[in-house]
């Protein structure tokens, strides 16, 4: 009977050392993530690579978590860096302005901060999904930005729950510093899944025998704009991972 508890302790493919895996997974992807923000213009590529691979693990298609980081860093990094170097620049910008204007005092000033706040929760909206697609789909930054913000608001409950997580991670950070090498990977990993419920429609199944034509999101979803198409990326002969 001890023998056997033992055996059923140690066998890697229970529920308990699955899980125990994707823990170490989450703490390696995070560490590389920090690594590779130390630049800070890589912060673009780094979390585009840290949801690729992120994605990956959620969908349960990884072998690799840090090969799969790395393609995806090294296939993604100028468009990241173009895309990344904006977003940060005008989030911190919208920081910065929130905070002027709350410790300015009232009046005009409570309205600019008003102001500012309700462009950067449109900004976090757009961020939570900018970097998920650009990782598992070929588009270019003026279309990732518009289709993040589209389906910010088609699955606006997700991204209010995107937004806690994030919220409640960056707190924890706050109250003890420590977390920020795991904290990180636990968000991206909840966040992950969010977006995985929401590009489902858009993403091919990892059981089929065949790869899925281009996805389209169809004329319907921005009136009076040509259909557009949110092929899944090509294959690393065109600079891109499969998904």
């Amino acid at each position: 009977m001890v023998i056997y508890m033992f055996d059923r302790f140690f066998n890697q493919d229970t529920p308990f050392w699955n899980e125990m895996g994707n823990i170490f997974d989450i703490f390696i992807l995070n560490t590389l993530w920090l690594i590779c923000c130390l630049p800070v213009i890589t912060i673009g590529p780094s979390t585009t690579a840290f949801y690729y691979a992120m994605i990956q693990l959620a969908r349960g298609e990884s072998g690799s978590v840090s090969k799969d980081f790395f393609r995806s860093f090294k296939q993604n990094f100028k468009q990241g860096i173009s895309l990344g170097i904006p977003l940060l620049a005008l989030g911190l910008f919208l920081i910065i302005d929130i905070r002027m204007c709350y410790h300015a005092g009232t009046g005009i000033y409570s309205f600019f901060m008003f102001f500012f706040a309700a462009i950067f929760l449109f900004w976090l909206f757009i961020t939570l999904y900018a970097f998920p697609i650009l990782a598992k789909f070929d588009k270019k930054n003026r279309e990732i930005l518009l289709w993040a913000f589209v389906l910010s608001i088609r699955n606006l409950w997700r991204t209010l729950l995107m937004i806690a997580v994030l919220a409640f991670g960056l707190w924890t950070c706050h109250i003890l510093i420590g977390l920020i090498f795991i904290a990180p990977g636990l968000i991206v990993w909840c966040n992950a899944h969010l977006a995985v419920s929401a590009l489902k429609s858009y993403l091919p199944n990892p059981c089929a025998e065949q790869e899925l034509k281009p996805l389209n999101f169809g004329e319907e979803d921005i009136p009076g704009q040509e259909e557009s198409t949110l092929p899944q990326q090509a294959d690393e002969e065109n600079g891109h991972p499969q998904i």
